[in-house]
């Protein structure tokens, strides 16, 4: 059966796979940043913020400690595999808001 693929530009995710390319080349991500990614191309063009993040794709409910260090850390490294090289950059940060997927405003 055919996988799902969930695509912005020249990004593609095969959901059942878990393989991303971006302008034909493969991606090699962890399995978190595969989960982060998914989540991100489905709220493409959305803020994203981290509580969605820790409740979505950590499966944490909001705790005493936060997960807000360790998702900027994940965000960091997937945003240097997908927009490492040259190309226009799909991940922007949202300063006191969160993330989104999609090309600078």
């Amino acid at each position: 059966s055919t996988g799902e693929f969930l695509r912005h530009g020249d990004l593609q995710l095969d959901t059942r796979a878990r393989v991303a390319m971006r302008a034909g080349q493969e991606i090699a991500l962890t399995p978190r940043e595969v989960d982060i990614l998914e989540y991100l191309l489905r709220y493409q063009g959305q803020i994203v913020t981290r509580e969605m993040l820790e409740r979505e794709v950590w499966k944490q409910p909001r705790r005493y400690t936060s997960l807000d260090n360790v998702i900027d850390v994940q965000m960091m490294r997937l945003r240097k595999k997908v927009d490492g090289d040259g190309q226009p950059r799909l991940i922007q940060t949202l300063r006191g808001l969160g993330y989104r997927l999609g090309e600078e405003a």
